[in-house]
């Protein structure tokens, strides 16, 4: 007779098997959500080291085009009318002449200085199209966009002909003056710079986007699109730089303030340096947030980048306080 030992066979209950199940369950979620966090993690440190790299080119671009700006300055001429008024007839006769020439001028009402201002206030300024016209070359820009004239060699490669019949761009011609041009480009821009990247898709149907833009055209080339009203086909030439950046600030020192705005031609001189702010979605927000949220944020709730250039061809503007106190021997 086989006898059968009590509790030999014995199984798991059904309760056992239940709780096992669960904290099978609640362990599995557990590692779940730690690769989820780990991988967030890395996600927007990696986005974070790319957009400090992004930024770090950006300024190092901007820095080197605002180092090469150009302004010139007025030729002295008192040495060349000293020397024809000598040469006419002696310092007094050359006296005489000299003011019965500012007495007929001012009898007629014209005077030098006033016809300069005149011309001055005649030269459009546009820079909410993006665009601006200088007498001479220099620095003009506001709060958001900025416009200068630099002095640099052309490269070999600029040579090659650059007109390219299938868009709507400008022709550039190699020269040693260049009219640069930063700005953001809106989200929803239907007729501005094409984005290079996205050509390259062959299903992509809309090739704007918004982004910073740098505009590098021949100096005599930008004069005569504004001058001659192209101004839509001159805001469609130029160069996506960066997608992520969603908006700039400038900002222009004059030696005791910050400037929101600068030309050359009105304050006669470049500023002494200039402020750019670059800004950028937070990587924390991109990683956790959709696309519409991302683009109805404010430059208040995004990253910033700042960078304070130096300009070397700037003087200091000289007052009307400095003048009288240089009159008086102080």
């Amino acid at each position: 007779m086989i006898r059968v030992r009590a509790g030999l066979n014995r199984a798991f209950t059904l309760l056992e098997v239940l709780l096992t199940l669960a904290m099978s369950v609640v362990l599995m979620g557990l590692i779940g959500t730690a690769f989820q966090f780990y991988a967030v993690d890395m996600n927007v440190r990696n986005m974070d080291i790319q957009q400090t790299q992004m930024a770090a080119a950006v300024m190092q671009m901007i820095e080197d085009d605002l180092r090469a700006t150009l302004h010139s300055e007025p030729a002295d001429m008192s040495g060349l009318e000293e020397l024809l008024s000598s040469s006419l007839g002696g310092e007094e006769e050359g006296d005489k002449s000299g003011g019965g020439e500012e007495e007929d001028l001012s009898a007629a009402g014209i005077s030098m200085e006033e016809d300069i201002v005149e011309e001055m206030d005649a030269v459009p300024l546009n820079l909410t199209s993006g665009v601006a016209v200088l007498q001479t070359p220099g620095l003009i820009g506001n709060q958001y966009q900025i416009q200068l004239d630099l002095s640099r060699l052309p490269r070999l490669e600029e040579y090659v002909q650059m007109m390219d019949q299938t868009t709507a761009t400008l022709q550039d011609v190699p020269s040693d003056l260049k009219t640069v041009a930063y700005y953001v480009q809106s989200d929803d821009s239907t007729a501005g710079v094409l984005d290079s990247l996205a050509e390259l898709d062959p299903d992509a149907t809309d090739l704007t986007s918004g982004g910073l833009v740098r505009r590098s055209l021949d100096r005599a080339a930008t004069l005569e699109a504004a001058t001659m009203g192209n101004i839509s086909t001159l805001n469609q030439t130029g160069d996506l730089l960066a997608p992520e950046v969603k908006a700039i600030e400038f900002s222009y020192w004059d030696g005791l303030t910050w400037q929101l705005e600068w030309s050359s031609d009105e304050f006669g001189e470049l500023p002494l340096a200039v402020q750019v702010t670059i800004y950028m979605v937070d990587p924390a927000l991109a990683a956790t947030e959709d696309e519409d949220t991302l683009s109805s944020l404010g430059p208040e709730s995004m990253r910033s980048f700042t960078h304070i250039v130096r300009l070397p061809m700037a003087v200091p503007i000289e007052t009307a306080e400095e003048d009288d106190l240089s009159e008086a021997g102080l």
